[in-house]
């Protein structure tokens, strides 16, 4: 059986993102090997994110914006981000620049195939791939589907559920330097329900209608909706549609794991890197990614520390709950983070890197009693599970 240092059971951008950042390192030497069902060529995601300054994919980031619009409950701001920037990479763009870096690495192999098995063995870890097993110190797995979450009690289960259109408008009709963050003006059907819209320049757009609810709509309904807000709030005449994308993200605060056994260790949103109550995860799988590399350079073992504070993970079940149970209009709550606070700020908090007292000033913003009854809901949740 043939032996590598590393293998990445999933080449998306989890396990694409790990063998890049070792790449970077004196690691790069080591057999890695990355396994897949195909190739990865379609442009079948688009990733956003706020971050200051480069980040490690700065060449593929394809567009990005400062200034950004909110539309809220009887609020509207266009918002200077204050040193962040709100960034997108497609894809189509990620893929090849990833297997390009690999592929200048001797020691980076790929195999593509179905994957019936994977394995935490005495010595290490295997993947079985078309009946063919690998054998490996240590095994990433980034797989994940909706199916293999076990439903646990006192936890809340959601979903993140989105379709977007790349249109092409025949007239000039957006502003490539703006984008639009959230727009709650739609109607909410007692879900959290808003569009986002990124400017590519004068003319093109990804418009993208998302939802936060238990519930996947039918393919026409998020179609509809798509159309009718480019009708009533954007205002266009003729356009064209260039691209469609839809997808789905698990809103969770199920305990993910992260590892099995002593030798796979779990990744993207399979080890947890799916923040809760947002469903951002490129730049949490970055700085998860980079932790892991590391540590193998420096003990040898990929073993970290969890990269986020635990009293997120507390205000994370909160505000699920406040959704699931309809305590108060998230549409209103985000509303008053944003009318009451910097956006830096909220960005800050978002990313898990303010202080209590910080945190604090921050919920002093929203309406007590929801989060309250939340706080104790989740707690009782907790102890009776």
């Amino acid at each position: 059986m043939q032996r590598y240092d590393y293998i990445m059971a999933g080449a998306g951008a989890a396990g694409l993102s790990l063998a890049y950042h070792l790449a970077q390192t004196p690691l790069r030497d080591k057999a890695i090997l990355l396994v897949d069902k195909e190739p990865k060529t379609a442009n079948d995601h688009t990733w956003c994110f706020w971050e200051r300054g480069d980040g490690p994919f700065e060449p593929v980031v394809c567009r990005q914006w400062k200034d950004v619009y909110f539309y809220g409950a009887g609020y509207d701001a266009l918002m200077d981000l204050d040193g962040y920037r709100y960034k997108m990479i497609r894809a189509g763009d990620f893929y090849p620049f990833v297997r390009r870096e690999l592929e200048r690495l001797p020691n980076v192999h790929w195999v593509y195939g179905d994957i019936t098995a994977v394995r935490d063995e005495a010595d290490g870890a295997s993947v079985v791939v078309d009946g063919n097993a690998y054998a490996g110190n240590w095994l990433f797995d980034s797989r994940f589907g909706l199916s293999s979450l076990a439903r646990q009690p006192g936890r809340h289960y959601l979903l993140q559920h989105f379709k977007g259109w790349e249109v092409e408008a025949d007239e000039p009709v957006f502003d490539p330097g703006k984008a639009t963050l959230m727009d709650f003006r739609i109607e909410q059907h007692g879900e959290t329900r808003f569009f986002y819209v990124l400017p590519f320049d004068e003319r093109r757009a990804l418009v993208e209608f998302t939802i936060f609810s238990a519930d996947l709509l039918t393919d026409d309904y998020y179609e509809g909706e798509v159309a009718r807000y480019l009708r009533d709030f954007l205002h266009l005449g003729a356009y064209r549609v260039l691209h469609k994308e839809f997808g789905v993200i698990p809103m969770t605060d199920h305990p993910f794991p992260g590892q099995r056994g002593n030798h796979v260790i779990l990744t993207g949103t399979a080890g947890g890197q799916t923040k809760a109550s947002t469903g951002y995860t490129f730049r949490r799988i970055q700085q998860h990614s980079k932790a892991l590399a590391d540590a193998l350079l420096t003990t040898g073992r990929p073993h970290v520390a969890a990269p986020f504070k635990g009293q997120f993970a507390l205000y994370d079940s909160m505000l699920l709950n406040v959704m699931a149970r309809n305590r108060y209009p998230i549409k209103e709550i985000f509303t008053l983070l944003f009318q009451k606070n910097p956006p830096a700020r909220i960005l800050k908090f978002l990313d898990e890197d303010t202080s209590f007292a910080e945190d604090l000033q921050i919920m002093s913003t929203t309406p007590y009693a929801p989060f309250l009854a939340a706080l104790w809901d989740v707690v009782r949740g907790r102890v009776t599970a």
